[in-house]
């Protein structure tokens, strides 16, 4: 009789690895049975909060905590390795059971992902691609990886060169992104691939910084060296920098819409850029890929699911938007720390044993602007 029962138990065993998908596994019942009244911690590395998107997830993020009773350590304003190690390497030591965060550049990957491992602690991130062949091999191996999450940057910035090119724009300058940011590297690679096929001319380039002044002080150089510049590409327009792009072509003299500008990230006073026409395209909707990110790490240190044959390796298309009235449409719901576009039941089903990465990608790719108007009932 015991050899038949330990017989039974490995047949169920094997059936139960067999029905595991990629990325995970999930818990077993006394796992799964976990006291729903245990406060697990998570530790959030995030840039900021005080921009539209920085804001949202901010506020999407403490929600969904407060409704999975889960505790977050937010630690804001990070913007390189040895800032967001020393955040992570803080979060470990306060007993944080799991962190998330965005990585500035590839070796960000590396180093918080070999602090996570030496102390036990799971990791997540999203918005960035790894780049580099070794290092994403070797965070592919770290058993406490849960997502990587990136978005299709590159293609992304040669569709607003494109909508530049329709536009008529045939002289461009261009803010840069960082080369050590795998996520600036496809954005800039894009812009310039963009401007070849589209028989666009860059005329003159900077790098971004975070600082407005800086971003201020390019645009005007722009301006003076190059008087037959008719549209601007900037890599990114978060921390005050598309407010500064745009306020800086205001005050130019230039006559309103004469210089067309296609920005990353969405912006405070982005929909007046519109009508006025300075603004003709602009990228955002990334908050999804943050909250998937950050609920599938939830997932993992409630001990719904267990990292099985790597993290979830999963993708997103953020949003472009090419006009005032779809921008005000975003602007209202998508860019707002006000709405929750995702329901608590939304919440709850993306922390549960059955979720998988096939699971998490269908949520990312139901992330549409038709998404948007069924879950604000427009």
């Amino acid at each position: 009789m015991k050899k038949i029962l330990a017989m039974v138990l490995a047949l169920m065993m094997l059936f139960a690895f067999a029905a595991c998908s990629n990325g995970t596994t999930p818990a077993t019942d006394g796992e799964a049975q976990a006291d729903p009244n245990v406060k697990h911690k998570i530790g959030m590395i995030w840039y900021g909060n005080t921009d539209p998107m920085g804001g949202t997830f901010y506020a999407w993020a403490n929600h969904a905590a407060e409704l999975l009773n889960v505790e977050l350590v937010w630690h804001l304003g990070d913007y390189t390795t040895e800032a967001e190690l020393s955040a992570c390497e803080q979060m470990i030591s306060a007993g944080c059971e799991g962190v998330y965060f965005i990585p500035m550049d590839t070796a960000a990957n590396l180093q918080l992902g070999n602090a996570c491992q030496a102390a036990g602690v799971y990791w997540a991130v999203s918005n960035r691609d790894i780049l580099d062949a070794d290092i994403k091999a070797a965070c592919y191996a770290n058993p406490y990886m849960v997502t990587h999450i990136w978005d299709d940057s590159y293609n992304l910035a040669m569709n607003m060169v494109k909508v530049l090119a329709d536009q008529g724009v045939t002289k461009v300058c261009m803010i840069s992104g960082d080369p050590k940011d795998a996520m600036m590297v496809d954005r800039n690679n894009g812009f310039i691939d963009g401007c070849k096929e589209y028989g666009i001319e860059i005329l003159g380039s900077f790098q971004s910084e975070t600082d407005a002044k800086v971003i201020t002080d390019g645009v005007n150089n722009f301006l003076t060296l190059y008087p037959d510049m008719q549209g601007i590409l900037s890599v990114s327009g978060t921390a005050g920098t598309g407010e500064a792009i745009i306020s800086t072509l205001e005050g130019s003299g230039r006559e309103a819409g004469s210089i067309k500008v296609a920005t990353f990230d969405t912006f405070d006073g982005n929909k007046e850029a519109f009508a006025k026409g300075w603004l003709a395209a602009n990228a955002g909707g990334y908050t999804s890929e943050c909250l998937v990110s950050f609920l599938a790490l939830v997932n993992t240190v409630k001990g719904n699911v267990k990292p099985n044959n790597g993290p979830y390796k999963l993708h997103l298309t953020p949003i472009v938007i090419t006009s005032e009235e779809e921008m005000d449409l975003f602007s209202k719901y998508v860019d707002n720390p006000e709405i929750q576009l995702y329901s608590d039941a939304d919440i709850q089903g993306m922390v549960q044993p059955t979720c998988d990465e096939a699971y998490y990608q269908s949520v990312l790719d139901n992330w549409t602007i038709d998404f948007v108007k069924k879950a604000v009932g427009e």
